[in-house]
């Protein structure tokens, strides 16, 4: 067996030139990124947007070895291309049901204010409501509609469609209601629902002293479009998600220029 493999190492290094033991060292640097990258894909969950831009590095990574024949690293490739749809299924079980979801089901929703005083109305109203739940350590979940619409989770909460006011939002997160554990959705200046139940982040990564209702904004701004305030129960501390981030113990400051930032103006 060691003298087929030297036959073999010979034979792929064209008698041990300079250009093959080049080429096999290469060859073995692809073969140990791709291991490398591989692993970290499978801890560490990519963003549906950024699938797109992998696959296509991918193939661009496997032209570039076809056409130098690595052929160690093109053996690895083979042997993934053959089980990478099974692996896509199990790892991105989530990702793939959300596209679906999004594809089929889900419309865009025009909420975009008609006028900056209407826009600043309704981020007033949430500013001094985050700061009256956050001085008592009333936890909140607090989701803000924007393009992406979120009718699936509207229609199983409770239907509320009144137009915003710091009393009612209050209201809604007090200890004992029936509201009090799920999200409210706010479509414009009006809160759709409360009692929403938002589907939770499977990222591995995320703290643990953050609770149900940090990766339950985690993992609604994972699949929309949509900003969600958190207040934490335990400390009061404030919290905002989008785009699969959480900035954790914001100010009052900060959350009113993320507002001022994600809310638009026609």
């Amino acid at each position: 067996m060691l003298k087929q493999f030297i036959e073999k190492l010979k034979e792929y290094t064209q008698d041990f030139s300079n250009v093959g033991i080049v080429t096999v060292i290469i060859d073995i640097i692809l073969t140990i990124l791709i291991i490398f990258f591989i692993y970290r894909l499978l801890r560490v969950k990519v963003h549906r947007k950024r699938i797109i831009i992998v696959i296509l590095s991918i193939l661009l990574l496997y032209a570039v070895i076809y056409v130098f024949q690595f052929r160690i690293t093109l053996n690895i490739i083979n042997f993934l291309i053959f089980w990478s749809f099974g692996i896509i299924v199990i790892v991105y079980s989530q990702e793939i049901r959300h596209f679906i979801e999004a594809t089929f089901h889900s419309t865009r929703s025009e909420n975009i204010f008609s006028s900056e005083e209407e826009k600043y109305a309704v981020i007033d109203i949430l500013i001094n409501s985050v700061s009256y739940l956050s001085k008592r350590r009333v936890g909140a979940l607090i989701t803000l509609e924007r393009e992406d619409n979120l009718d699936q989770l509207i229609e199983k909460a409770i239907p509320i469609k009144g137009v915003i006011t710091e009393e009612l939002l209050t209201t809604l997160f007090y200890v004992g209601t029936a509201t009090h554990d799920g999200a409210v959705i706010i479509r414009k200046n009006r809160i759709m629902c409360a009692g929403a139940y938002l589907p939770s982040t499977d990222k591995y990564d995320v703290p643990k002293s953050l609770g149900t209702r940090h990766r339950a904004a985690i993992g609604l701004s994972e699949r929309y479009d949509a900003i969600t305030i958190v207040v934490s129960e335990e400390t009061g501390n404030i919290s905002i998600t989008s785009d699969g981030v959480i900035n954790i113990g914001i100010t009052i400051e900060e959350l009113k220029e993320t507002l001022e930032q994600y809310l638009l103006v026609k």
